[in-house]
This record gives C-alpha cells, sequence and structure tokens, in this order.
C-alpha cells in the first residue's frame, strides 16, 4: 500500500512538472498527446502542416489512457489524439474537452511472428500450442490496442487458455519490440505497426467482429492556450493531404 501511494505521488509530480514544462512553450506552437502508433506517420503530417501553416507541432507520443491520465493530473497539451474512443470519454466524464471530437483514422489487429511460426499459425486457435510460449499485446491499462487484443481472444473464448502465455508492453510500438527481439514469439498488435517490421510475417487471422472499431479520436483540451491553432491542427487531419499521408502509413479512413 505505501508502494502504491508513493507511485502515485511521484507520477502527481511528473504531471505538475511536465504542465509547467507545457505551459512555458512559444504561443505559437501546439502541442498534441498522440497515440504511440501514430508516431511515423505523425512525424510526416507534421513537416507537412508546418510548411503549410507555419506554427511548429510538438508531440507526445504513449498509449492513450496513460495520456489521458496525465491529462487529469494536470498536464495540458492543446490536443489529444487517442487510438480509441474510450480515453476521450474518460477526460469528457471530467469536463477536461471542448465539445467537438474529430474521428480521423481506423486501424486493424493482426498477428506478427517470426517466419518460423508463421506456418504453423492459420487461426487464432493455433496460439493454444506449446510451441507459442509468450503472446506480446499492449498492456490494456495504458493502451486500446491491448484492449482490442484481450477482446477479440474473449470473444473467441480463448482468453483463459492463453492468459498464461500473455506479456505486456507499455503500448502496442513495445509490444512489437518484444516480438522482433524474441522476448515473444508472436504478438497482437495494429497492422500498420506490423508493416513496420521488416523480420516479421503478418497474420491477418483476427476477424474484425470479435473486438471494437479502431477509431483514433482527436479533441482540444480546454486548458489550451491556443485555441485557433488547435482547431485548424484538427481539421488538418481530415483533410485530403493528411489522409495520403495516413494511407501511406495503411492507415483507413471511418
Amino acid at each position: 500500500m505505501k508502494l502504491s501511494r508513493n507511485m502515485s505521488i511521484i507520477v502527481l509530480l511528473f504531471a505538475i512538472l511536465f504542465s509547467v514544462s507545457c505551459s512555458s512553450r512559444d504561443s505559437e506552437s501546439i502541442l498534441v498527446f498522440a497515440a504511440a502508433s501514430l508516431g511515423d506517420a505523425l512525424k510526416s503530417i507534421k513537416t507537412s502542416y508546418e510548411m503549410e501553416h507555419g506554427a511548429e507541432i510538438i508531440f507526445s507520443f504513449g498509449g492513450s489512457q496513460k495520456l489521458a491520465r496525465q491529462i487529469s493530473l494536470g498536464a495540458n497539451p492543446d490536443v489529444i489524439l487517442s487510438a480509441g474512443v474510450a480515453p476521450i470519454e474518460f477526460l469528457e466524464a471530467r469536463s477536461l474537452l471542448v465539445q467537438n471530437r474529430y474521428n480521423v483514422l481506423t486501424n486493424q489487429l493482426v498477428v506478427v511472428a517470426h517466419s518460423d511460426f508463421q506456418d504453423r499459425i492459420q487461426t487464432l486457435e493455433d496460439l493454444k500450442a506449446n510451441e507459442i510460449a509468450r503472446i506480446a499485446v499492449a498492456d490494456p491499462d495504458t493502451a486500446p490496442a491491448g484492449i482490442y487484443a484481450i477482446q477479440a481472444l474473449n470473444n473467441l473464448d480463448l482468453d483463459q487458455s492463453l492468459s498464461s502465455k500473455i506479456v505486456t508492453g507499455e503500448n502496442v510500438r513495445i509490444a512489437l519490440t518484444y516480438v522482433e527481439r524474441g522476448n515473444a514469439n508472436v504478438g497482437i498488435v495494429y497492422r500498420t505497426d506490423a508493416i513496420l517490421a521488416e523480420d516479421l510475417s503478418v497474420l491477418d487471422i483476427i476477424p474484425l467482429e470479435t473486438y471494437d472499431q479502431v477509431l483514433y479520436v482527436a479533441a482540444i483540451t480546454k486548458s489550451t492556450l491556443n485555441t485557433g491553432e488547435a482547431v485548424r491542427f484538427c481539421e488538418f487531419l481530415l483533410s485530403e493531404k493528411a489522409r495520403a499521408i495516413f494511407a501511406d502509413h495503411g492507415f483507413s479512413f471511418p
């Protein structure tokens, strides 16, 4: 109990320090908290937006639930771009966001595996095989990707039989890294992350109907000091130029 209390204090102090550092940034810039799975695509978005609008975009990436909790503890980005609706609803329930939502992107879950496993995996049921000892997923407590993965296993009645094999990473990129480095035999990750791993096979074997739609949602925080730029950025995410960039990175659209 004492350790848990100390960790809570550390998290609160981090949020306060983060809030102070954010408040001192340039008034022409905006800070965007964004899902880790968007990292590569948003680097291209940043370049395109800054060339067109002149304002600087600063990104902080992480698991969407974790980012939402940081905001609830006092961090003050201008925009949150979440890989799921739940973190947005969490912040809305605490009256920390303005009313508008922007439904930006969708994604899908896939299984990634090394080539020596790919021929042995035709369905998720095959993950029960003894030679598959560890299955990497994002931590459901910090990242929606983990929630979707567990939801799919649960709806296929595989959650109990595979629970002892599950290893979690803080976000979907870390879960993918576990497989790349051999710390897990297979992983359940987003398609857009899977295609970045050159040495892994991508197995499209997770039925879409087994988990909720992976919807990336942007929202503006009430703490923003640059509402106009925050709105422009969110609207830019819906533009044809931004969609072309997202499509190049494997994303689809609602």
